[in-house]
């Protein structure tokens, strides 16, 4: 949960305050009529509400284990920033606004979500650290000719032998997981289970519900996913 928080709520906080402070210096939709104090507290204090809004979101995806892409994620955010805003709207503004005027200013807040979110979307996308390259194994060199051109997607342990599973099948090698593992380097993966490790680029999708966790590899073989190889994927920034 603390690495949840430094890796997904704080960089919110602090990207909404920001946002206030901009919004305060611009003053879009007519707030340049407000004194200096009551604009920087009316869109900071918005910004905030939305950032909490949007981590609402993140908080509540992450308890139910549920993953999106990161476009699904930018919108179910900006819909939770934009709803828990709505809240705050009409109490911050003038008792003389018409509800078309209230109901106007809630849109104009949802395109502003919309661009923060999206905008937030775009920085994770630039400063996620793209797949490590397969070629270099060492691992590699322990199958059989027919399979060192493949990319390696999994291992799994069977007894004194490791099965290594690979976009083109797989070969059981006499091995520990422990030093299979060792030898995957520099390729990015989670063990996800004790007898279980998983590469990242061999990934298709996670699945989460009725308490079963596991993981659908590109080759559409499942693998399980225990509490402690959980919590190492969400370490890994996987979920």
């Amino acid at each position: 949960m603390k690495t949840f928080f430094r890796k997904n709520i704080l960089p919110m906080i602090i990207i909404s305050f920001a946002a206030g402070l901009v919004l305060s210096i611009l003053a879009p939709y007519g707030t340049g009529r407000m004194n200096t104090g009551a604009r920087f507290t009316y869109w900071i204090g918005l910004c905030m509400a939305g950032g909490f809004g949007a981590a609402i979101f993140d908080v509540a995806s992450y308890f139910k284990n549920i993953t999106q892409n990161i476009w699904l994620t930018a919108l179910g955010r900006s819909i939770g920033s934009a709803t828990l805003v709505s809240i705050f709207v009409p109490i911050m503004q003038s008792p003389n606004n018409s509800i078309a005027g209230i109901a106007l200013t809630l849109f104009y807040v949802w395109v502003i979500a919309i661009l923060i979110c999206g905008t937030g979307a775009l920085i994770e996308l630039a400063f996620r650290k793209p797949a490590a390259t397969q070629t270099r194994a060492t691992l590699i060199d322990r199958l059989k000719p027919a399979l060192r051109s493949a990319e390696i997607y999994a291992l799994s342990s069977e007894d004194h032998y490791v099965r290594i599973i690979t976009s083109k099948g797989d070969d059981l090698v006499l091995i520990r997981l422990k030093d299979a593992i060792a030898e995957t380097t520099p390729l990015r993966g989670v063990q996800t289970h004790r007898s279980w490790w998983v590469a990242e680029s061999g990934v298709d999708k996670s699945l989460f519900q009725n308490g079963k966790s596991e993981i659908i590899l590109k080759n559409g073989n499942a693998v399980p996913v225990s509490r402690s190889g959980k919590s190492r994927m969400k370490e890994a920034g996987w979920i």
